[in-house]
C-alpha cells in the first residue's frame, strides 16, 4: 500500500424495507442498490474519506387480521394518535406486590376509524408525512412524537369498546356499506410514542369483499 493509504472491504447492509439505497463516497455517487442485501465496497481508502448511505423511506401497508391494514414508513410501524386521559388509581388489591397506586389511561378522542383504501401507486399523495423541526430528548410520547402521517379515514360506529378495550376488529368493508360517516383526516404517529394503540385499521374501499 501507498503511505497513508490502506485497502480493505467495507460492508453496508441495505434493509429489506428500502427500495433503493444510494451510496456516495466523498460527495460522489458510488452505487444505487435495492434492499435486502449486503453491499461490499472494496477500494483503497485514505484518511478522511466519507461514506454516506442514504435509505429513502416510503409509506407502505401490510395486511393483517380481518383484511386490516397497518401503515408503515421505513422500519417504523405507525398507530393512531389518540388523546389520553390519565387517572391515578389507589391500589387496594395488592399494594405490597404492585405498589400503592397505578394509572389508568383512557381515550379522550375518537379511535374507531377505518382507513380509506388507495392503490399503492397513490400512497405518496394519500399519506402526508410531516417531520418536526427538532426532536425532543424524550420523544416517546404523544406530545413529542417527532414525525406524523396524515391519512384519510371514516368512523366505524359498529366498532365499540368491549370489556374496557377496543372490541373485535371489524372486517374491511366497501365504501357503500358505510353510510352517514364523514371523511376525516386522522394523524398517525410512531407506535412507540403511544400508550393507547390502534395500529391495525379496517379498510374502507371499492372492491369485491373476499
Amino acid at each position: 500500500n501507498k503511505p497513508g493509504k490502506v485497502e480493505f472491504p467495507f460492508h453496508l447492509r441495505i434493509p429489506k424495507w428500502c427500495r433503493q439505497a444510494d451510496i456516495s463516497i466523498n460527495g460522489k455517487s458510488y452505487q444505487k442498490s435495492g434492499g435486502n442485501q449486503i453491499i461490499k465496497i472494496e477500494r483503497e481508502w485514505v484518511s478522511g474519506d466519507v461514506v454516506v448511505l442514504s435509505l429513502p423511506m416510503e409509506v407502505t401497508q401490510s395486511r393483517w387480521h380481518q383484511r386490516s391494514a397497518t401503515v408503515e414508513r421505513g422500519p417504523l410501524v405507525f398507530a393512531l394518535k389518540i388523546g389520553e386521559e390519565w387517572k391515578k388509581v389507589k391500589n387496594d388489591q395488592d399494594p405490597i406486590r404492585f405498589g400503592d397506586y397505578y394509572y389508568e389511561v383512557r381515550p379522550s378522542t375518537a379511535w374507531n376509524y377505518g382507513l380509506i383504501e388507495f392503490p399503492e401507486e397513490e400512497f405518496a399523495e394519500a399519506y402526508q408525512v410531516i417531520k418536526k423541526d427538532s426532536v425532543s430528548s424524550y420523544p416517546w410520547n404523544v406530545k413529542n412524537a417527532p414525525i406524523e402521517i396524515r391519512a384519510r379515514a371514516k368512523r366505524m360506529p359498529q366498532w365499540q369498546l368491549y370489556n374496557e378495550s377496543a372490541g373485535p376488529l371489524p372486517y374491511s368493508i366497501q365504501m357503500g356499506q358505510l353510510t352517514g360517516a364523514k371523511e376525516e383526516e386522522i394523524t398517525l404517529i410512531p407506535y412507540g410514542c403511544t400508550t393507547l394503540r390502534i395500529s391495525e385499521f379496517p379498510i374502507i374501499g371499492n372492491y369485491s369483499v373476499k
